[in-house]
């Protein structure tokens, strides 16, 4: 499957959706006798089912990188689908025409995740950087919860000549606005391989090289005054006989250990369909100590996870 670039001519038909709740979280899994508090504080009160499918009807994520950074093969990943994606308008109308930062899409198989794409900053095009920068402040100040932006996807591929370019170094080099946790991934280490294979070399030998220049890459990264909350590195998203499916578990735990509000993490969790087992361990851990009314908690990620 080839790796196709975000800002590529679709168009399709999606129905309106909304966050919907389908089996007994009791017929999931079944309370604990003796919870165990979760590591991490959280304001549990006054939150319920109810209060949570009104809170939050989607979950929004930029996506962010340069061109040939794999972001369609990753995100069709994440939505389990080789469909191309809907691009929409304020009235949730398909549209066709070039992706921009500040026009939704998604995925008719998995529509309650909205995405925006950034081309990334490409040959020093600062207009790019600063229209992104307004993006993610523009959607900080917003009043209604959906309208947030509530993670961020930075991708980057593994090249080891060009890892980072300057506007990138310097928008890990700013703090930014709002809470939105942004997540390094690294793409494409079957790339870096190549880049750093040697034929006097085993294979073996190799990819011990190329994981040492990726760890290289990455201290990089994380050593920026504003470095990514979490990241990870993907690699042969594209071969269908691959690991893919471990790799973007890997990303859905990450995204969801960033995350501050515990409604977004119950609600992150919920719809995605790659991790049943990480939506079970959410619900165990953190499900008996909202209200009582919250015991017949119903989880969407059964229905989506076992498709």
């Amino acid at each position: 499957m080839p790796i196709l670039s975000l800002d590529q001519d679709v168009g399709c038909q999606l129905p309106d959706t909304e966050f919907i709740i389908s089996t007994t979280f009791n017929a999931l899994c079944p309370q604990p006798h003796t919870p165990t508090p979760p590591t991490t504080e959280y304001n549990m009160s006054n939150i319920s089912a109810s209060e949570l499918r009104e809170k939050y009807t989607h979950f929004r994520i930029l996506v962010i990188g340069r061109a040939n950074a794999g972001k369609t093969t990753l995100l069709r990943r994440v939505c389990n689908t080789n469909e191309d994606p809907c691009i929409y308008d304020g009235k949730k109308k398909a549209l066709r025409g070039i992706h921009d930062i500040n026009r939704p899409f998604m995925f008719a198989s998995n529509p309650q995740f909205i995405f925006h794409d950034s081309p990334g900053f490409e040959a020093g095009d600062e207009s790019q950087f600063i229209k992104v920068q307004s993006f993610i402040e523009e959607r900080a100040r917003a009043t209604d919860c959906n309208e947030q932006l509530h993670a961020i996807w930075f991708c980057l591929k593994l090249d080891k000549a060009r890892f980072m370019l300057d506007l990138e170094k310097r928008f890990f080099a700013e703090d930014h606005f709002g809470n939105a946790p942004v997540i390094a991934i690294l793409t494409k280490f079957d790339d870096l391989i190549t880049q750093v294979y040697d034929i006097r070399l085993d294979y073996n030998k190799n990819c011990k090289n190329a994981e040492t220049k990726r760890k290289e890459l990455e201290a990089s990264l994380f050593h920026c005054k504003s470095p990514p909350r979490a990241g990870i590195y993907v690699e042969d998203l594209h071969n269908d006989h691959g690991n893919h499916q471990e790799q973007v578990e890997v990303l859905i735990k990450k995204t969801a250990e960033s995350l501050d509000d515990l409604s977004l993490k119950m609600l992150f969790v919920s719809i995605q369909q790659n991790n049943l087992e990480l939506c079970i361990e959410y619900a165990v851990k953190y499900v008996p100590f909202l209200e009582s009314e919250i015991k017949m908690w119903e989880v969407s990620c059964l229905s989506g996870g076992l498709r």
